[in-house]
């Protein structure tokens, strides 16, 4: 099992590859198409009824069970020059699942289907793009105008919808992008949530100056001062709570030129954290401390965390410990398509190990022993599911 999981992962993984062994297959390009197709074929080698919805994404369902369904999956796409594993690997762990039931002579009752999601990554139309089709989310204007580009209508968006009902719940089985698991030599995270998300625009304020004639002591100097603000931040932050992460990832200094010292700065900062308050808190210590009009603050995302159903958390949980697996429960730090399902259905996630924490790389990777234990674990979990002990 080992072997054919990971010779089909690498399968898709060439299809799109770069010369610098990364794998580009960004959803609706000539590369994802021919992937998906590629993952069809599997569906269908493996007995699966297989199709497409009109947004492009893909399904494979067992002709055993009756009833509501159990959905596995993840997506198909990948960043531009992305790994193998990102995606791919929940939607060819719920393939293997079913091959494994199936070795073992298990009797499903109920049908599993298993769902590559389109458009994750956000690089065509919009983030999670597959699966808020699916589950009727809601979509936006400016990812409307996108859609004209990959030829997609709002009729197409509709077509995509899903029904509820249909379903018992949905899993996800995933790379962990974090390196927590493999520092700390667990094989699995149970994941309780998916993080809560708040972005600023921050603006600092000093006076522009001749960069010659000015001495250090007499300056106002905004650039020195955003470096000092960040590290304060990053301070606060670390002290709250060392889950809690704050990234600055864009910076500019307006009218900046090298004989000027900098009379105003503005960069974005992203939090994350398990809730809004703890983030909240820690941004209003920072704006005590560095008051207006020093510090400006607006404000343009608040995403609240995405809670998994506990009672699949507990069974990834009781499923570890009867197989005496090291795990821990965990958030998830990244987005994932489970944040979408979770508003219409029971939902679980939990992640395996991705070596040094490393993802959205050509150095993505994941050992075939660690593949085989995530799915043990998703076997034992949908077999729990199937027989109603979970829900």
């Amino acid at each position: 099992m080992r072997d054919r999981m990971a010779v089909e992962l690498s399968n898709l993984g060439n299809i799109g590859m770069t010369p610098g062994g990364g794998t580009n297959r960004v959803a609706y390009t000539e590369a994802f198409f021919k992937g998906r197709n590629y993952v069809q074929s599997v569906m269908e080698q493996v007995g699966l009824n297989t199709k497409v919805d009109a947004v492009g994404n893909l399904y494979g369902t067992t002709r055993e069970g009756a009833g509501k369904k159990i959905l596995i999956g993840s997506h198909l796409d990948t960043v531009p020059n992305g790994g193998i594993y990102d995606g791919a690997l929940g939607v060819f762990a719920g393939i293997e699942c079913i091959r494994r039931l199936r070795e073992e002579g298990y009797p499903l009752i109920h049908p599993i289907e298993v769902v590559g999601f389109i458009e994750e990554e956000g690089n065509a139309v919009g983030g999670t793009f597959g699966s808020r089709c699916m589950c009727g989310q809601e979509i936006g204007a400016k990812e409307k105008s996108s859609m004209a580009a990959v030829r997609l209508t709002e009729e197409d968006v509709l077509s995509s919808r899903c029904d509820p009902n249909d379903f018992l719940c949905y899993l996800e089985m995933h790379i962990e992008q974090g390196g927590v698991l493999d520092k700390e030599r667990l094989s699995i995270g149970a994941v309780e949530g998916i993080v809560a998300i708040i972005r600023f625009y921050a603006t600092v304020n000093g006076q522009s100056n001749h960069a010659g004639t000015t001495p250090m002591y007499l300056r106002n100097d905004a650039m020195v001062k955003s470096c000092e603000i960040i590290q304060r931040l990053v301070q606060l932050v670390t002290a709250y709570d060392p889950s809690m992460v704050c990234t600055v990832g864009e910076f500019q200094i307006p009218y900046g030129a090298v004989n000027v010292i900098p009379g105003q700065a503005k960069f974005l900062i992203e939090m994350r954290y398990k809730n809004l308050e703890g983030m909240k808190e820690v941004i209003g210590q920072l704006q005590k401390e560095y008051a207006e009009p020093t510090l400006q603050l607006r404000q343009f995302l608040n995403q609240d965390r995405t809670l998994m159903d506990p009672r699949l958390t507990e069974a990834v949980e009781a499923v570890c410990q009867a197989q005496k697996i090291p795990y821990k429960r965990m958030y998830s730090g990244a987005g994932h398509d489970a944040i979408n399902t979770a508003r219409i259905m029971p939902t679980g996630m939990f992640f395996i190990p991705s070596k040094d924490g490393i993802s959205h790389s050509a150095q993505e990777y994941s050992s075939a022993k660690d593949m085989a234990q995530g799915v043990a674990v998703l076997a034992e979990l949908v077999k729990k599911i199937d027989r109603s002990e979970v829900l």
